[in-house]
């Protein structure tokens, strides 16, 4: 006789962010809630003739004083981003330092390409005995998740999966996995990123860019809407405590969310251009982990970039699963692609929705293109009291990942 398994219930009792709007969860907060522009023009966009692009979001400087200079030396930006999302995760969890054995599993689309860049100019000009170690650890496909783990004393598991826009979200599911497996009791998960005028460069030669707002960059990024052209280029760190629910009870831990289920799943068809029915079949997997109806889910927050044939993929793929009356947001109108951030960071977004009962509009969506399916969008703040959500990452490359969290 087959024993059926019970895995622990796995719950967020910290979250830490830096996004466009600053350093920590309250400037998040404060810029969605608000409203706010983080997008601007870009100096070197400006002289690239043939990028039609010309705007991004990234986050203003940063004081890195508070960072001992042993540790500064081996981080990127997207490193320090880490290390401050990081601290800020643990405090609201409640520690003041890495409890002992706590996993971490973080990741990035791309490592420093800046760094990269410095390192090559010296190897091709002759001068590759310049190169310093601390360029090189900077340069590491794991960099971020073994600077911080050192300069925080996290002595854990460590894993630092990459699934490009998905590499957020597939680090809290994994991180959850790993709670469950009994690998970890408690888990830092999530995504970092910073920003290169080659991300927009990139994607811009794809076709996938925003560029009919370049004159006026706080409407540039405009999901599910009719006049769309494409995704902004962004960067930010977001980062969550996750741990057994039992060890967050006896510690009197505030439990912001239970992950309910995570599911992944690949396009195999084309690496570039997303599938409705890969998606749909990525969110009812998550449903059916969880053991749940498309009628317990009362919000969906979308991946949403604001490219045409992805918000147009995804929106199809909702209604499918969930018809016509769940609430739709993204938050790529406010912070533009975040990119391997995007899933922890959103995420982190939408548990502050469910706290403050109050959901926050999709910014720039003023008329609903005819090309994606008719959903329940939220076009501005409204009150709603959020049971059960589900949020999307999809990437290109295929990787697809859908994880539900409830009250």
């Amino acid at each position: 006789m087959v024993q059926k398994v019970h895995f622990p219930k796995v719950v967020i009792t910290g979250c830490g962010a830096v996004s466009p709007y600053g350093v920590g969860v309250g400037a998040l907060k404060k810029g969605l809630y608000e409203n706010l522009n983080c997008i601007h023009r870009v100096p070197e966009l400006e002289e690239l003739a043939l990028v039609k692009t010309k705007v991004a979001a990234t986050v203003q400087e940063i004081d890195y004083s508070s960072i001992p200079r042993q540790r500064r030396r081996s981080m990127s930006r997207m490193s320090v981003y880490a290390y401050y999302a990081a601290q800020e995760a643990l405090a609201q969890a409640g520690y003041q330092q890495a409890p002992q054995g706590l996993g971490l599993f973080m990741g990035s689309t791309l490592n420093s390409i800046s760094v990269w860049m410095d390192v090559c100019n010296q190897c091709l000009g002759g001068h590759a005995d310049l190169v310093k170690t601390s360029s090189f650890l900077q340069i590491m496909n794991h960099s971020p998740q073994a600077v911080v783990g050192q300069a925080l004393k996290i002595n854990g598991p460590s894993f630092a999966g990459a699934a490009a826009c998905a590499t957020g979200l597939l680090n809290v599911g994994l991180g959850a996995m790993a709670i469950q497996s009994g690998l970890a009791e408690q888990v830092l998960c999530g995504g970092t990123e910073e920003y290169h005028p080659m991300f927009s460069a990139c994607f811009d030669i794809m076709q996938a860019t925003s560029h009919n707002f370049n004159d006026r960059p706080e409407l540039s990024c405009r999901p599910f809407d009719a006049q769309r052209t494409g995704l902004v280029c962004s960067e930010g760190c977001g980062l969550l405590f996750l741990e057994r629910e039992d060890l967050a009870l006896a510690r009197g831990a505030q439990i912001l969310g239970e992950v309910a289920s995570f599911a992944s799943n690949t396009e195999t068809e084309n690496i570039a251009n997303p599938s409705a029915q890969t998606m749909q079949e990525c969110m009812s997997a998550a449903l059916q982990k969880a053991g749940l109806t498309p009628q317990d889910v009362d919000f969906v927050n979308a991946h949403a970039t604001a490219t045409l044939a992805g918000d147009a993929a995804e929106s199809q793929a909702i209604y499918n699963v969930f018809g016509s009356n769940v609430k739709v947001n993204s938050f790529k109108g406010h912070l533009g692609h975040t990119m391997g951030s995007a899933g922890s960071l959103e995420l982190i977004a939408s548990l502050m929705m469910m706290q403050q009962e109050e959901c926050i509009g999709i910014k720039n969506l003023q008329e609903p293109a005819a090309d994606c399916a008719p959903l329940a969008y939220v076009r501005q703040n409204e009150p709603f009291k959020i049971h059960t959500l589900l949020k999307n990452s999809f990437a290109i490359g295929g990787n697809n990942c859908s994880l539900i969290v409830r009250r």
